[in-house]
């Protein structure tokens, strides 16, 4: 290594900037030696194998000799770039930069690059570059949402949004910092991607705003994923409710009211009504909820889904979604949902949520009928199918309220067998139920939906009539005993035939008079009719102020 020499030159240099120099600094004599100017020189002569610098040196002296500042690649013990630059008195200043360091700049630079390259398609689907105006200037070689990157340049993002309002185009031009803001982007096949949009502002050198540039992630099939989810929870939620509801309530009625109502919210209708099918394969409404649609149109539905399981039908400015329910393989009522032809047809997803609720209606729509037929027989007499004596009085006692506010009149009928302990003898208690079973039939053609007939046991039965006074319910009295005329020979005594006696008692509006005080009334009429010879109507003292008979 040739010894390297500090002149005062050199030193006045080296304490200067080539202190600081990023390469190596030589002073370099007319001899060809060299003097150091900073550390990385003096590193770099330490290195230098026996004779490197006499073949360095004559490459330096050879530039010197041209006096033009020159560019040369030195091999030392490899290949750097030095600037050879001419003094006074034949030295020459060498600045020697290593091409490694270069290299290494640039390739940091092409890493840092790819680093940023592949971050950005890692956490977005593509990335985009506008101007001031909102138009695309850069987009990602590979397109985006089907669109191909020259398909985008040049046009406004505008133009690609599904609601391009000003709050949205906003995002492509943005002065100010955006981060996950969602908005719709149209396909190149027309549908709608949701898209996580982030953006920064772009300004000049002079602090101008010129653009936006940002990122955006679809996130299309995360939103489907998240709202099958919610819909998913929702029908567990619906289900866990109707289920608890029908499980819970003590009255089925109100698990159909809770049913309908539930579903009709679920599935986004604005009304909904769960039908019954009758004995004679009719159909009633079992429970409604909401908006109500011309019942044409839905006697229209039901008879639509006699034949057909599953109805899907728009009429009369409505969408309608219908679904027959079952239990125990049989069909046994339906369950139809409307909304506004403005609101859209049912999807699948509400279609879904009516199939869960119609399979849990087939059972409650069972429940309910076997809770009617329970309560039917608690209140009705199970020889002749009229009221009960316990139901009778608690309906008797709901109408003379009625009848006390309304200021109406009623009239109650107390009726009684003659002879008829003769029909059990002559034929036994068969024969006895067959002819009250007959009487039964009787009474009920002769009375309206709305009165009330019932067996109080035995061969004794009453009627309440609505709206009628002692002389019209006199009448009806009469009536009956003209069609019981056809049971007269079922004793076989013609001297004591069957026949029904009858005590008639007005309800007395002025005294406020209680159900028990008008039964007794009438049947101390019905004894003054037994008294008075048989088959025939007495009146209560203080209606019609003495007894008529017939």
């Amino acid at each position: 290594m040739p010894e390297s020499r500090s002149n005062p030159q050199s030193m006045t240099l080296a304490s200067g900037v080539f202190a600081t120099y990023a390469g190596a600094a030589l002073l370099v004599d007319a001899s060809g030696n060299p003097s150091v100017l900073n550390s990385r020189a003096a590193g770099m002569m330490e290195r230098l194998r026996p004779g490197e610098w006499e073949q360095v040196a004559t490459q330096i002296m050879a530039a010197v000799h041209r006096r033009l500042a020159a560019v040369e690649a030195l091999a030392f013990d490899r290949v750097v770039e030095a600037t050879v630059v001419p003094l006074e008195d034949s030295t020459a200043l060498v600045l020697i930069r290593e091409q490694a360091l270069d290299t290494s700049l640039r390739d940091a630079l092409i890493e840092s690059r790819q680093r940023f390259k592949s971050l950005v398609e890692i956490v977005s689907d593509f990335a985009w570059e506008t101007d001031a105006e909102g138009v695309f200037v850069f987009v990602s070689p590979q397109g985006a949402l089907g669109w191909s990157a020259a398909e985008l340049l040049g046009r406004r993002a505008s133009d690609f949004l599904i609601d391009p309002s000003e709050a949205q185009v906003q995002v492509f031009r943005t002065d100010r910092p955006i981060a996950d803001l969602d908005l719709w982007f149209r396909r190149s096949d027309g549908s709608a991607a949701c898209l996580s949009v982030s953006a920064v502002q772009v300004l000049s050198r002079e602090g101008r705003f010129k653009g936006a540039r940002g990122v955006c992630r679809d996130l299309t099939a995360d939103r489907a994923r998240d709202e099958a989810l919610a819909r998913a929870r929702l029908r567990d939620r619906l289900m866990a409710h109707l289920v608890r509801t029908m499980r819970d309530e003590i009255e089925p009625q109100q698990a159909l009211s809770a049913a309908v109502s539930a579903a009709s919210l679920a599935a986004g209708a604005s009304g909904g009504a769960v039908l019954r099918r009758r004995v004679d394969n009719g159909s009633e409404i079992a429970a409604r909820w909401g908006e109500m649609i011309a019942p044409a149109t839905l006697s229209a539905v039901e008879e639509r889904l006699v034949g057909a399981a599953e109805l899907n039908w728009i009429d009369s400015g409505y969408h309608l979604s219908g679904l027959t329910t079952r239990y125990r393989g049989a069909t046994n009522g339906a369950l139809i949902l409307w909304r506004s032809k403005m609101d859209g047809a049912f999807n699948d997803a509400d279609r879904a949520i009516i199939t869960d609720v119609a399979d849990q209606l087939g059972i409650a729509i069972a429940q309910v009928v076997h809770h009617e037929r329970i309560l039917q027989l608690s209140r009705t007499d199970p020889l002749t199918g009229l009221l009960n004596r316990r139901a009778f009085l608690d309906e008797l006692e709901r109408r003379l309220g009625a009848t006390q506010t309304q200021r109406r009149p009623g009239v109650l009928l107390y009726l009684d067998l003659d002879n008829f302990k003769l029909v059990n003898d002559r034929g036994g208690h068969g024969a006895g139920d067959d002819a009250l079973r007959a009487f039964a039939r009787i009474l009920r053609e002769n009375t309206r939906h709305a009165d009330l007939a019932a067996r109080l046991g035995g061969d004794e039965f009453v009627i309440w009539i609505d709206g009628i006074d002692a002389q019209a319910g006199h009448a009806r009295g009469r009536a009956v005993l003209q069609a019981f005329e056809s049971l007269t020979g079922l004793t076989g005594d013609p001297t004591r035939p069957l026949s029904v006696s009858m005590g008639l008692a007005v309800y007395d509006l002025s005294g406020g008079e209680t159900s028990a005080a008008l039964l007794a009334r009438a049947d101390q009429a019905l004894y003054e009719a037994k008294a008075a010879g048989k088959a025939r109507v007495c009146a209560a003292p203080g209606t019609a102020g003495q007894a008529l008979t017939a």
